[in-house]
């Protein structure tokens, strides 16, 4: 079978989750003997280009408009021949509808993110997840920032690019809960398929683990919740700050933010680093708990199985597929309530069996989610599809 893999992410370009994912993927199928060319919108140049194995597309900053309008018209534009393939497989999806515009043969998409199915995904987990219909759409195009002109375009957008999704031959999302998500976006059940993320086996537990230190590890975006983390951290008694430090690893627009909300608080146990990919397996390996504190519908975050992996304890907060991944591992707190987290903290930090008994757990429960498993999940779906 040979396969034509299209992302917006994969490394070096994109050491991120989903390059990383995508990679891990990629690798797992042709494990399985899968015949794969990889396409991704990471190149600099204007015209598509092979370099390391990897068919590199313009990326969104050589077309006027939004990256999501970029990276459509760069796939449709770009993409060669796509009869040469029995299938093709779409991850990180906003360049989607281009792919599906263009292609003659099966098209399956993981939707990994919310491109396609909600314009605001942190305003859809505060309402409960409510059905999305065109009002819907529109209001939320709106808390998510636009305005004026801007939110009936964004809509606009939204709802052509979901009617060209909805074409899609198949569906693959992570979690359970991400599968609620979609069906309440309004796909069709039917076409939806739940294959887990990969995990990246390097990622090991310490032989001494040190557990001197909470981890926070994501973009520094307000969706991802590091402002929260540092306030609730703040928020615990002098006895248990004084015995941990809270290091956030990551990189975003809220950096000047934290840093001065550290330097007003004199919070000098609390700091802000950042780590290649290559060495996060010791940085988790060496933490005694992570705080994965995003405030919207997460498909499936990758620090999850990297803690897991690493018999690192975690304090979640509760979405739809945090719930079902962590169910027998973290703790979970409300995640628009800091309050819930400070208390949380304070009930994990303050017993080491219990975080004990929650590193066995992840322990036990990543072996659900390694390559050869998840290769095999692909490739199983894959040759139902072209049969």
């Amino acid at each position: 079978m040979r396969v034509g893999f299209i992302t917006s992410e994969y490394p070096p370009n994109n050491p991120g989750g989903a390059g990383i994912s995508s990679k891990l993927i990629v690798d797992s199928l042709r494990n399985e003997g899968i015949d794969v060319d990889v396409y991704a919108t990471v190149g600099q140049e204007t015209s598509a280009t092979l370099q390391d194995g990897v068919y590199k597309l313009p990326d969104q900053s050589r077309y006027p408009g939004p990256k999501t309008i970029g990276e459509n018209i760069s796939v449709f534009r770009h993409l060669p021949s796509l009869d040469q393939y029995d299938l093709l497989h779409v991850y990180n999806v906003r360049h989607l509808p281009g792919v599906v515009l263009r292609s003659s043969v099966p098209v399956v998409s993981t939707m990994n993110n919310h491109t396609w199915i909600s314009p605001d995904a942190e305003q859809h987990l505060r309402e409960g997840l409510p059905r999305y219909d065109l009002p819907t759409i529109f209001r939320h195009s709106q808390t998510n920032g636009y305005t004026g002109i801007q939110a009936p375009i964004r809509s606009a957008i939204e709802c052509i690019g979901k009617s060209i999704a909805s074409r899609v031959d198949h569906y693959t999302v992570q979690t359970e809960g991400m599968k609620k998500v979609m069906t309440r976006s309004g796909y069709d059940p039917k076409k939806i398929e739940v294959i887990p993320n990969i995990l990246d086996e390097r990622f090991r537990p310490a032989e001494m683990n040190s557990e001197s230190y909470i981890l926070f590890v994501g973009q520094l975006y307000d969706h991802k919740g590091p402002v929260e983390v540092i306030r609730a951290f703040d928020s615990l008694p002098r006895k248990i700050k004084n015995n941990w430090e809270l290091r956030i690893y990551g990189k975003g627009e809220l950096k000047p933010k934290i840093e001065k909300i550290l330097s007003d608080r004199s919070l000098t146990q609390v700091s802000i680093n950042y780590s290649s990919y290559t060495e996060l397996p010791e940085v988790y390996a060496n933490a005694g708990l992570l705080i994965h504190a995003s405030k919207y519908t997460e498909p499936f975050s990758r620090t999850w199985l990297e803690a897991m992996a690493s018999g690192t304890p975690i304090v979640a907060s509760e979405n739809p597929s945090s719930s079902h991944i962590l169910k027998d591992v973290a703790e979970f707190y409300d995640p628009f309530d800091t309050q819930a987290l400070a208390e949380t903290l304070q009930e994990v930090l303050s017993d080491e069996k219990m975080r004990e008994s929650m590193a066995k757990s992840g322990k036990r429960e990543v072996e659900k989610y390694t390559p050869e498993r998840v290769g095999k999940e692909y490739a199983d779906l894959y040759n139902r599809i072209v049969s």
